[in-house]
């Protein structure tokens, strides 16, 4: 019987974690351009803190008959600790690249 009760004890307080409401994320800051050769690039910031940018560009690779994208990028995030993080990519015919920077 105690087991019963601690089980719905400790159900009772994960509801309840779950039901806060959270705060609505805002769109604060966004651009998205697309060019006709293939390149591209976007940026957004939400009003949590979150961030995100990226470049792109079709590139001619040495041997290669069709070109390959080639993306550079970043992104910053805060963990369920609170800690900031930023991560800087570049992505290309050399695989995904990511640098990890705690802010």
């Amino acid at each position: 019987m105690k087991h019963v009760i601690a089980i719905f004890v400790a159900l009772a307080v994960f509801s309840c974690v779950i039901a806060r409401p959270q705060e609505e994320v805002q769109l604060v800051q966004f651009t998205n351009d697309n060019n006709v050769d293939g390149s591209y690039q976007f940026a957004y910031e939400q009003s949590d803190g979150q961030k995100r940018e990226e470049q792109g560009e079709l590139k001619q690779i040495e041997g290669a008959e069709e070109p390959s994208l080639s993306v550079k990028g970043s992104y910053e995030y805060t963990d369920p600790t609170g800690q900031r993080y930023r991560v800087d990519y570049v992505a290309d015919e050399k695989g995904y690249r990511p640098t990890v920077t705690k802010l």
